[in-house]
């Protein structure tokens, strides 16, 4: 499965390397150089540094065009829903993923046909599920 993650922080290094085990195939956008150059010793992983996160050159370069999964998991809400709603509607991603931690937008975009996953302990296991529909 190919899966492009966009946002690099401590909990996507968790998902990055269980997703990697499972022998995906992955790509991971973001602008904190340190966090991708950590993911990237995972196998099957590629990293894109930006520098503006919702250009659509950059979803194009980690491979969009070709994703099975998107996952919006990057700190910031606002930026989560953009390009969770570009991966959706621009470029008909099959399957995304939208991480968000204000429990009203949780339930607003969730209303609107996004699958959305929130902070919890078992957050990777919220990701797995949401992805395996």
């Amino acid at each position: 499965m190919r899966v492009l993650i966009f946002g690099c922080n401590r909990l996507n290094s968790s998902l990055v390397g269980d997703l990697s085990d499972r022998g995906n195939e992955i790509t991971v956008l973001g602008r904190e150089r340190d966090c991708l150059e950590s993911v990237a010793t995972f196998p099957g992983v590629r990293v894109v540094l930006t520098a503006e996160p919702m250009m659509q050159d950059y979803l194009q370069e980690g491979g969009i065009d070709h994703a099975d999964v998107f996952l919006a998991m990057s700190s910031d809400d606002h930026e989560n829903i953009l390009v969770a709603q570009i991966a959706k509607h621009i470029f008909n991603v099959p399957k995304v993923v939208c991480h968000l931690g204000s429990p009203q937008l949780q339930v607003m975009y969730a209303a609107l046909g996004l699958d959305v996953v929130g902070y919890s302990f078992g957050l990777l296991q919220d990701v797995r599920q949401a992805i395996q529909g």
